[in-house]
């Protein structure tokens, strides 16, 4: 397990005037289980955050809202959205559009929850300020981002390179998340998450962490328990 090293809270990087001209919402998030607890706690005092385990159980809800609460509060500028376009099934083909929009449907397990934490007007105002980005996994090699919360979410399905690309794109002031269920990779080979997770656990670089949730973390619905845990025992 990576080592949790404490340090000071984040200060707000508020810009002149903003709040004279926003209705910033007043976000409250509580806590379901001790590992979304332990989760919602390491975004606070971490550089880097990997979240690992099956549907359910809030990983992608819990980040979401805090990186909801932050951009309200003003302890970030930006949110970055990504995660690997690997569809469910069959593949729709290709989908018209700008890239912006070719990324939506991909994107919106994260941005439903931004969306209900900042509600729709300051969740539209910040997507048109670009302080809400949603950007491809083939663009991101370059990029550098700064006070930011960069969110990847199905990382189980990046390879290694990827995840390498992403995480080296981190800046000052900047939190990278890593979201995925290592038991729903459509790799054919090992998924780069748990390759990442294992160079994690044997350099112990500072300032990362790994929660795992488990099946009794479950939280969705009896239903959504009852069918995680029959495809799990029958390995699918």
């Amino acid at each position: 397990m990576a080592k949790r090293l404490q340090r000071q809270e984040r200060p707000r990087k508020q810009r002149p005037n903003e709040d004279k001209i926003l209705n910033r919402p007043e976000i409250r998030y509580n806590p379901k289980t001790q590992s979304q607890a332990e989760l919602f706690y390491d975004l606070d005092h971490m550089n880097l955050v990997v979240a690992l385990g099956p549907a359910g159980t809030g990983k992608t809800y819990t980040c979401c809202m805090k990186a909801a609460s932050w951009l309200s509060r003003g302890k970030i500028h930006q949110i970055i959205l990504t995660r690997a376009n690997v569809p469910t099934g069959k593949s729709l083909g290709a989908v018209p559009g700008t890239l912006e929009e070719k990324l939506t449907p991909w994107m919106l397990p994260m941005t439903d929850v931004l969306r209900k934490g900042l509600g729709n007007g300051f969740y539209e105002y910040n997507v048109s300020k670009k302080k809400i980005e949603t950007v491809s996994i083939e663009t991101i090699r370059g990029r550098s981002f700064q006070d930011a919360m960069v969110l990847v979410d199905e990382a189980q399905q990046l390879t290694i390179d990827e995840i390498k690309a992403i995480s080296t794109r981190i800046g000052e002031g900047s939190v990278l998340v890593l979201m995925g269920d290592p038991k729903q990779s459509d790799l054919r080979t090992r998924s780069g998450l748990m390759q990442f997770v294992d160079l994690i656990e044997s350099y112990n670089p500072q300032g990362c962490s790994i929660t795992s949730f488990d099946l009794n973390d479950i939280v969705r619905s009896d239903t959504c328990a009852q069918m995680v845990r029959m495809f799990y025992k029958e390995g699918i």
